[in-house]
């Protein structure tokens, strides 16, 4: 095999089951490149019970913080992309040019993840430890925007 087999990631590990294994073919010559589990419902299971554990940690981040898991997986995508099209490439069988696109476009759906925080409408978000952000859309909105903008023109009118 030219890569080892894939494991599980676990709370932070890679875990080595006890699973049955599925090759892993280059398209272009039918040679095994790697293997991948055929995870059980218990390792799934032990998964979901280590990420529920996990979410209350996570859900009360700033959003400020867990963004930067997206930006750090997009500058890693902008980094590799030679070396993942190519990957692309071997392990499906697509032409340089299509397996390329796709690096590209996960790279677009991360900029996308990364810019929600923006475009989140009627939330308010813990931006940074202590500072919130209240987003809102709509006339109602509007208006109020316009109101403290006059507000700070006439305040500043009166200097």
């Amino acid at each position: 095999m030219k890569y080892p087999e894939v494991r599980n990631y676990v709370a932070g590990n890679f875990v080595k089951g006890e699973h049955e294994y599925l090759d892993v073919y280059n398209p272009s010559d039918g040679s095994v490149i790697s293997r991948v589990p055929l995870s059980s419902r218990d390792d799934v299971d032990r998964a979901v019970q280590v990420a529920q554990a996990a979410f209350p940690a996570w859900s009360t981040m700033p959003i400020k913080e867990r963004v930067q898991v997206f930006f750090r997986y997009r500058a890693l995508l902008e980094r590799d992309i030679e070396e993942l099209t190519a990957l692309v490439t071997e392990e499906n069988g697509k032409v340089y040019a299509e397996a390329k696109a796709e690096i590209l476009k996960s790279m677009e759906l991360t900029e996308f993840a990364c810019s929600l925080p923006q475009i989140a409408s009627g939330e308010v978000l813990e931006v940074s430890r202590g500072v919130e952000c209240r987003i809102e859309r709509g006339r109602a909105a509007r208006a109020q925007r316009r109101t403290q903008i006059d507000a700070v023109i006439m305040a500043k009118a009166h200097i």
